[in-house]
């Protein structure tokens, strides 16, 4: 096992957390336990495989700016990971949020994610603050929670291996990459309002089949065009996203966890602000009406290596 699993699959179950070490515990004692929690996470993951071999469990890691400052002041950062600072848009704001740590756990079977996280918690709750744990769910036939199916750009499994690791050799973390994680409150009674033509305008695919609707009919500002992102040549380029539904009916809360794994932070960076802030006529993505983001954040997922160096000491 070299690679974190940060290529996402669609589970059944999900739990996303993100906690911060805290601040009234000595450094030293933080990295102590941190180190130790690094060196029983990968024979922990494959102990995880092996008691659950069926149930499609996976499992990511991911470390934020400050914590390694903190933590490794020492040591080269990765070279995108910095806090994520607001994008202030239009109409709605791409906030920045606390985050030390990301986890990212997912399963066929809610209770093997919920072991998973009773690990996390036995192994670390001396020097953690939980900010947010969200379990999520596959819904219906792999939808997001407005209803459209989610993935559809995604690249495959090979074409996404280019895309989410960090492929340069004389990078230190080679083998790493990069995960923006958003929070959204959904507004389901103002989406449920529109009909399914508008819906479909605003998303820029058909909701019943899938298929994308022909650049005629396709506003600029739709999500799936307006969303994209392209090199210096003007051609696409691509991350691996995720958006996993989860709610609490009972209280009307409803939402998407958006994750964006990339070797290059810049590229999903792009994304979020052509989404936000617009690109060439000014308008912003119109999905942004319906959604509110609470959180964000970005993380670095470094390999089996790195993390192996952490418990060691190498990178102090």
């Amino acid at each position: 096992m070299k690679y974190q699993d940060v290529i996402p699959e669609q589970a059944q179950n999900t739990i996303l957390c993100t906690v911060n070490f805290k601040n009234d515990v000595d450094t030293n004692e933080v990295l102590e336990v941190f180190k130790d929690f690094c060196g029983r996470l990968h024979p922990t993951l494959n102990s995880m495989k092996i008691r659950f071999p069926f149930d499609n469990f996976k499992f990511v890691m991911g470390i934020g700016s400050n914590a390694w400052g903190r933590l490794f002041p020492n040591s080269e950062k990765p070279k995108d990971l910095k806090q994520f600072n607001d994008i202030k848009g239009k109409n709605k704001t791409a906030v920045s949020t606390d985050g030390d740590l990301f986890f990212h756990i997912s399963a066929d079977k809610m209770d093997v994610c919920y072991e998973m996280m009773l690990i996390i918690h036995k192994l670390l709750k001396n020097v953690i603050d939980s900010v947010d744990e969200t379990h999520g769910f596959r819904f219906r036939d792999g939808r997001a929670i407005f209803g459209f199916v989610d993935g559809t750009e995604n690249p495959d499994i090979e074409e996404a291996k280019e895309v989410v690791y960090i492929d340069n050799h004389e990078d230190p973390y080679f083998g790493g990459t990069y995960v923006m994680a958003q929070k959204y409150i959904f507004d389901l009674d103002l989406w449920d309002s529109l009909s399914v033509e508008k819906q479909e305008l605003v998303v820029g695919r058909y909701k019943d089949t899938d298929l994308e609707l022909s650049e005629d009919k396709k506003p600029s500002n739709a999500h799936t065009e307006i969303s994209k992102a392209h090199d210096v040549l003007g051609e696409e380029v691509k991350i691996m996203r995720a958006n996993i539904a989860f709610a609490e009916a009972s209280k009307s809360i409803f939402g998407s966890y958006f994750l964006g794994y990339s070797k290059d932070f810049s590229i999903t960076l792009q994304m979020l602000k052509h989404m936000f802030e617009g690109k060439d006529n000014n308008e912003y993505d119109s999905i942004l009406d319906y959604f509110n983001p609470i959180t964000g954040n970005l993380f670095f997922v470094p390999s089996f290596e790195q993390i192996d160096k952490i418990a060691s000491g190498d990178i102090h």
